[in-house]
């Protein structure tokens, strides 16, 4: 079935050593939904996501913006995964909006929450490694990942991080996609697509899209929601939201290897 349009944003990914046995691997990315009540776009993304064949849904961090968001923000995850049927399932890890006390209301949903931990999926040549902000300690992210569960060869290695500041230890698990968000694309832009702000380290004219890393792609949503810039209104300028759908294939990986980063894509 071909992708909807909308919200959703299709993307054509090629990895050099992509297992012959996931040629084609559709995997749907959610971040930043940042929600405080039911919306239309809710259920246009509900109802686009579901006309998909999905292998996959990941997804990387704040769901809520505010405490007294957590009961609305339940109600629209669980629509999520009743609605949609990702043959490999939901994966996800938290953001820094994201509650502890939120993190109990949906641990049962049907979203397998990574932790910050290396995670085996069972029948297939996929591993995925979660960084989550809600841990006590991520600082030495590496160690954390790798307690118990090393990292096997010739399997496809994804990380999910709320923070795009993760691509080094990515990079250094040899991952071959990082997926983040964060930084809502800027959410404000200039017409050239610069971002005003985007809350991290990157440069703002990197503040979405593929990127490269030595050998990591590192794929940033613009994410799907707004937070309030102090004395305005909730808003996006040039910035629209969406949900990339990622189809990998087999080829060269994107990108050239380089010690320092590249972008690959502009979204």
């Amino acid at each position: 079935m071909p992708l909807a349009y909308g919200l959703i944003h299709p993307v054509d990914l090629t990895l050099q050593d992509l297992p012959d046995g996931l040629q084609g691997l559709r995997i749907a990315h959610l971040s930043d939904m940042h929600i405080s009540k039911p919306r239309a776009r809710h259920d246009r993304l509900i109802s686009q996501l579901a006309s998909l064949r999905l292998d996959m849904v990941v997804l990387t961090g704040d769901y809520m913006t505010r405490r007294s968001d957590g009961i609305a923000c339940a109600q629209i995850l669980e629509r999520l995964t009743d609605a949609i049927r990702p043959r490999l399932g939901f994966f996800g890890v938290f953001g820094n909006h994201d509650s502890s006390e939120f993190a109990q209301r949906v641990k049962d949903i049907g979203i397998h929450w990574l932790g910050t931990a290396v995670h085996d999926l069972p029948d297939s040549p996929i591993q995925l490694m979660g960084i989550d902000p809600l841990d006590n300690d991520t600082d030495d992210g590496t160690a954390m990942l790798l307690n118990g569960n090393p990292l096997k060869p010739n399997k496809l290695r994804l990380m999910l991080a709320h923070y795009p500041s993760w691509l080094s230890t990515a990079a250094d698990l040899n991952a071959h996609i990082l997926f983040a968000g964060h930084t809502h694309g800027g959410q404000i832009r200039l017409p050239n697509g610069w971002a005003i702000s985007n809350s991290c380290d990157l440069p703002r004219d990197m503040s979405s899209g593929l990127l490269r890393h030595r050998d990591t792609l590192i794929a940033i949503s613009r994410g799907l929601g707004e937070v309030g810039i102090p004395g305005i209104n909730k808003l996006r300028i040039f910035c629209p939201p969406h949900v990339p759908v990622y189809t990998l294939r087999k080829g060269p990986t994107l990108g050239c290897h380089t010690q320092g980063l590249v972008r690959v894509m502009r979204w």
